[in-house]
């Protein structure tokens, strides 16, 4: 392939310019970026990628594609700033990769199994796409009404004790068996985080999400956000620090499995990852993923909540249009 060969002087600027958007939104709200990448690519660069790789069928898998190798630039600069502003619970990170990566790459190997079986994935994309909507507005449902009755002075206190001394019992058995996880730290800016981890049943829903995120194309933080914050209990501002930095590490695999074609499906493979387009973009977002995370302490959980959970319907309103044929991308 010959680098930046279809290449005008107006399309290094708009691949930077995606770049710097990408790098932005992704480590705010914890995603990997796939979800603005791949739309950005087919609607605003379907002629350029369609120059690359010369058939229209695999303008979709050459998307996604990229979109995996600049996510593996804008975690690792996301990481890197998250690092620095000491956000990231490692402990619980490295418990939860144990189980959501498998998780991932049994998932990206049964959707190839599935190619090869040419079975229908739709009834999949439209059960995954309700359900997300229907949570989705559960949660921004809960926000809004948590932030009227703190407006009202309604704020009810809890008696959840998040001490250790009130679970002995987890504290008396050696480390890895612990089903429960206290954490007392504070960030870089002087943001204290004081919060219970439940891994039972969280890290078992790990392995579930990575798998179902991997089978129906999406990834990242759309899967592993609500994992950490529903099904784990942990804040917001640190779930979406912890999966940036998950899917660090996760990315990579997913990359190689698409390098190969496993089950002799036919699926493009790696080869359709378009490298000139990932490092001009690339240039935009380790900027802007290295900046935000460092003002992200001025921002209310609630305010990253909604924004998150804003782009997860608008990620599920995508797979159930894609799913039905309105949409090709």
């Amino acid at each position: 392939m010959v680098m930046f060969e279809h290449f005008q002087w107006w399309t290094y600027l708009a691949l930077f310019g995606a770049g710097l958007l990408s790098g932005a939104v992704s480590p705010t709200f914890g995603i990997g970026g796939g979800l603005l990448n791949v739309p950005i690519l087919l609607i605003a660069f379907s002629g350029l990628l369609l120059d690359k790789v010369g058939d229209p069928e695999l303008l979709g898998a050459t998307a996604t594609a990229t979109s995996l190798g600049v996510i593996i630039f804008t975690a690792l600069s996301g990481s890197i700033s998250y690092i620095r502003e000491k956000r990231i619970d490692y402990a619980l990170a490295v418990r939860f990769m144990v189980f959501a990566i498998p998780g991932a790459i049994s998932g990206a190997l049964f959707s190839q199994w599935l190619k090869v079986q040419e079975v229908n994935k739709d009834v999949f994309q439209i059960i995954f796409g309700a359900t997300m909507i229907a949570i989705a507005l559960y949660k921004l449902t809960t926000i809004f009404i948590a932030w009227i009755k703190k407006r009202r002075g309604l704020e009810t206190e809890t008696d959840e004790c998040l001490e250790e001394d009130c679970d002995k019992e987890q504290m008396a058995r050696p480390w890895w068996k612990r089903t429960t996880f206290y954490r007392d730290f504070e960030d870089k800016r002087g943001v204290k985080f004081k919060y219970r981890a439940k891994l039972i049943p969280g890290i078992f829903i790990a392995i579930l999400g990575g798998f179902v995120g991997a089978t129906l194309g999406l990834g990242g933080g759309v899967i592993y956000v609500p994992i950490l914050t529903m099904a784990l209990g942990v804040p917001a501002a640190v779930a979406t620090a912890t999966s940036t930095f998950t899917i660090l590490f996760a990315t990579p695999f997913a990359v190689l499995i698409r390098s190969f074609d496993i089950f002799g499906s036919g699926v493009p493979t790696g080869a359709s990852i378009q490298w000139d387009i990932v490092l001009l973009m690339a240039a935009g977002t380790v900027i802007t993923a290295n900046i935000v995370p460092r003002f992200l302490h001025r921002i209310k959980s609630e305010i990253i909540l909604v924004g998150f959970w804003s782009l997860a319907t608008f990620a599920a309103i995508r797979v159930l249009l894609k799913a039905i044929g309105l949409i090709n991308w």
